[in-house]
C-alpha cells in the first residue's frame, strides 16, 4: 500500500509540473510575438491563464499535502490484527496438529515486534528453543510478512490452555486451546479364536481422533506378564501381531495371526498408568473338514434308513372278504 501511495504522488507531481511548464511556454511565445510586431503586449487571456496556473499550483500543493498525510498515517498505524479481541475457542486432539491464526489486516505490513505467549499463572513468552516447544512450535508466515500464525504439532494434553498473539502496545488476540486426549474404558472383553486363524483384540480411545503418546499391549498368564507390542519380550509374537487402526489414530486394536493354543490367556491394552482394557482370549481347536463331512454323510444315511424302515413296516391297508353259510362278511385289516 505504501508503494501505491508513493506512485500516485509521483504521477500527480509529474502531471502538474508538465501542465505548468506548457502554460509558461505558451505565455512566453505570445509575449515574444507581440514584441516583434511592435505592438504593446496586451494579453488578458494570458494573465487569466497565469492566474489559473497559480490556482492549479495551489491545488497541487494541497493534494500533495493530503497524500503525504495519508502516507504518514498509514506508516504510523502499522499492523492492525485481523478479528476482534473476543477469545477464540479451538479444539484439537493429541498426536495431531493445530493452527492458531494471527495476521495483520494488510499482509504487506510488517510489525515492529511480535510475541506469542501462553498463560501459566502469568503470561510467559513462548520460546522455540525451550525443550517443551522445540521442533513442535513454529510460525507460519505464508510468504507474507503480515502473517505470523502459530503451528503446533505432535499435540499433548499439556499444550491446552490460553494463548496470546500480541504486538507492541495494546494490540493482541487471545485463543483458548482445548486438547482432547485418549482415555480407555476400564472393561473386560472375552474373545474366541481358532488355531491357525487370526483374531482381533478390540481396544480404542473414547475419541477416535485422539492418539496416545505411548501405549502397550501386555500378555499375562497367572503371574507371568510380558510386553508383546511394540516390543515382543516373549519372542512368540514376532511377525504375528500388528495394530489394526483403519486410519483412525485412536484405534489401538491388536491383530494376532496364525493362532496357537498357547496364545490363549489375558491381554491388556494400556496407556499411561491409569487407563487400560483387558481382553481374555480363548483359542479352540478347529474340527477338521474331512471328518466333519464324513460324520454328516453318515448321519444323513442313518436318517434316510430309519425313515424307510418305518415306512415299510407300516405297509398299505388291506380289505379281507369272507363268505360263510351263504352270508358274506367284509372286514378291514
Amino acid at each position: 500500500m505504501c508503494v501505491c501511495v508513493c506512485v500516485c504522488v509521483c504521477v500527480c507531481v509529474c502531471v502538474c509540473v508538465c501542465v505548468y511548464v506548457c502554460v509558461c511556454v505558451c505565455v512566453c511565445v505570445c509575449v515574444c510575438r507581440a514584441l516583434k510586431s511592435g505592438r504593446k503586449p496586451v494579453f488578458p487571456h494570458s494573465v487569466s491563464l497565469l492566474m489559473d496556473v497559480s490556482e492549479l499550483s495551489t491545488l497541487v500543493i494541497k493534494m500533495l499535502l493530503c497524500f503525504y498525510l495519508l502516507l504518514l498515517l498509514h506508516i504510523t498505524e502499522g499492523c492492525r490484527l485481523e478479528g476482534n479481541r473476543d477469545t477464540k475457542q479451538i479444539t484439537a486432539y493429541t498426536g495431531g496438529s493445530v493452527l492458531l491464526p494471527c495476521s495483520c489486516t494488510d499482509l504487506h505490513t510488517k510489525p515492529e515486534t511480535l510475541t506469542w505467549k501462553k498463560y501459566t499463572n502469568n503470561w510467559v513468552e513462548i520460546s522455540p528453543e525451550r525443550e517443551q516447544y522445540k521442533d513442535r512450535f513454529q510460525l507460519v508466515n505464508d510468504l507474507s510478512s503480515g502473517n505470523f500464525s502459530l503451528l503446533i504439532s505432535h499435540l499433548t494434553v499439556e499444550d491446552g490452555g490460553d494463548y496470546r498473539c500480541s504486538l507492541k502496545g495494546s494490540e493482541y488476540r487471545d485463543f483458548r486451546l482445548t486438547v482432547k486426549g485418549c482415555t480407555l474404558n476400564n472393561q473386560r472383553v472375552t474373545v474366541t479364536g481358532y488355531v491357525g486363524q487370526s483374531v482381533l483384540l478390540p481396544c480404542s480411545c473414547s475419541e477416535l481422533q485422539a492418539k496416545p503418546h505411548t501405549f502397550r499391549w501386555i500378555y499375562f498368564k497367572g503371574s507371568d506378564r510380558k510386553e508383546i507390542f511394540p516390543k515382543d519380550e516373549t519372542n512368540r509374537y514376532t511377525d504375528r501381531v500388528q495394530i489394526f487402526n483403519d486410519h483412525l489414530p485412536g484405534n489401538l486394536s491388536l491383530l494376532i495371526s496364525h493362532l496357537t493354543v498357547e496364545d490363549g490367556g489375558w491381554y491388556r491394552c494400556k496407556i499411561r498408568n491409569t487407563s487400560d482394557t483387558n481382553i481374555h482370549l480363548t483359542v479352540k481347536e478347529r474340527l477338521p473338514f474331512v471328518p466333519f463331512a464324513l460324520v454328516t454323510v453318515i448321519f444323513l444315511h442313518i436318517f434316510v434308513a430309519v425313515v424307510y424302515c418305518r415306512t415299510r413296516k407300516k405297509g398299505p391297508d388291506r380289505v379281507h372278504y369272507s363268505r360263510a353259510d351263504g352270508d358274506g362278511a367284509v372286514s378291514l385289516q
